[in-house]
């Protein structure tokens, strides 16, 4: 559910922060750390319900969820910078060998940092130390 609760909060802050330009920053950055995330959300326990699709299993289809972020993506990050390869690279990583918080909650892994929206008071934590102390749980 909180994993539902994010994806619409990105995409609501994807939407209203780049539908207000033609110059959307970081597709293809977007793409890949949603990619990414689609492929762990499962193992961690989070549904792939959301957004509705009507093949596969919706709990666990991955090409849905990889397919609803290719074009989510369009908008771009809410960051005023692209990030560089090794930074999408970085975070990736994360996501994809972090515990379940960072799949979450991408932005609270310091190689994923530029992923928090401004002013949100984000914690940013070193992707090697315990996750959850920054989040309270």
């Amino acid at each position: 559910m909180r994993f539902i609760s994010l994806l619409a909060v990105t995409g609501l802050a994807i939407a209203v922060f780049g539908a207000c330009s033609g110059d959307a920053v970081g597709v293809d950055a977007c793409r890949r750390i949603e990619t990414a995330r689609c492929q762990r959300a499962a193992g961690c326990g989070i549904s792939l319900g959301t957004p509705l699709h009507e093949k596969g299993d919706p709990e666990t289809d991955v090409t849905a969820c990889v397919r609803f972020y290719r074009d989510a993506c369009l908008h771009g990050l809410v960051a005023t910078a692209e990030p560089g390869g090794g930074e999408t690279d970085a975070c990736v990583n994360v996501i994809l060998t972090g515990d379940c918080t960072v799949v979450k909650q991408p932005e609270i892994a310091s190689a994923c940092s530029f992923l928090a929206v401004p002013d949100a008071g984000a914690a940013v934590v070193d992707a090697g130390s315990d996750v959850s102390d920054a989040t309270g749980q």
